[in-house]
């Protein structure tokens, strides 16, 4: 699944992990780099994200796939910027957790390019280059967002290369894949900073909270601007995923009311257990 050129535009934490793992893959003779920050471009070819790196999007005519890890809300805007340099039949991909705006607007401009929706589920609270890592990519789904309009030869390399990567491909419709991030990617972040904000109105209780609290403080630690792209992009969605959370918190009420609590956390365990042996 070897590409000659593979570029990436971005090159911050997604994008210079992605990087970095396509080299050390060898899934491309030359990994470029696009940033408009010319510092941050540098310091990817320092890392070891990119070979070469550069401020100008002309230099995508010579990709044969190009991924957009740009923030959300800036991925349709970047590509009509590129898609006078791009080839036809070059392959173009994002990497932002909403998918189904995206989709839309870019298969109605994107042509003759092949473009498809693509979100690697991994990452940290970390941000930027400096925070990027191909290990927290290994093992993690790479989820691709085909429609009927979407080359399929497209299709199969992208998920070859996310094999190739050391990510396990899936493969759903955008809109299901929204549905689905809203419940296990975007509510347990709304979730955590819920909690970490019902702990600061006891300040103390800050200072001696246990693993769970920890990790929860973690994820509430994710840059607010991307955050708040990714709610506004996937609005709807998490807005079901909030009523459905709700009359859980419901069912707790009333079950701690009564003391009737047992069967509902066996309930949940056994979900959890289900989950983490999907997981690798």
């Amino acid at each position: 699944m070897r590409f000659q050129m593979a570029a990436i535009v971005g090159t911050g934490l997604i994008g210079g992990a992605l990087g970095m793992a396509l080299r050390q893959q060898g899934c491309a003779q030359t990994v470029l780099g696009i940033d408009r920050d010319p510092r941050i471009a540098r310091r990817a070819v320092e890392r070891g994200a990119v070979d070469v790196a550069s401020t100008d999007l002309r230099r995508l005519a010579e990709a044969e796939i190009v991924f957009l890890a740009v923030p959300p809300e800036h991925v349709v805007g970047v590509a009509r910027a590129a898609l006078s340099y791009l080839c036809p039949h070059t392959i173009l991909t994002d990497t932002a957790s909403v998918k189904a705006p995206i989709v839309s607007a870019l298969e109605r401009i994107a042509p003759p390019v092949r473009f498809v929706g693509g979100h690697p589920m991994a990452g940290s609270e970390g941000r930027g280059i400096e925070a990027a890592d191909p290990g927290f990519l290994r093992d993690r789904p790479y989820i691709v967002t085909p429609t009927g309009f979407t080359d399929r030869e497209a299709v199969h390399r992208l998920v070859g290369l996310a094999r190739e990567i050391g990510m396990r491909p899936v493969v759903m419709q955008p809109e299901v894949h929204d549905r689905l991030v809203a419940l296990n990617s975007h509510l347990p972040y709304l979730m955590a900073c819920a909690v970490v904000l019902a702990a600061a109105g006891e300040p103390e209780s800050l200072g001696v909270g246990g693993p769970a609290f920890g990790e929860l403080a973690r994820v509430a630690s994710s840059p607010p601007s991307l955050w708040a792209q990714i709610l506004r992009l996937n609005r709807e969605e998490i807005r079901r995923a909030l009523q459905d959370l709700r009359g859980i918190l419901d069912q707790v009420e009333r079950r701690l009311e009564e003391d009737e609590l047992e069967e509902f956390l066996e309930r949940a365990q056994n979900a959890a257990m289900r989950a983490r042996e999907q997981r690798p």
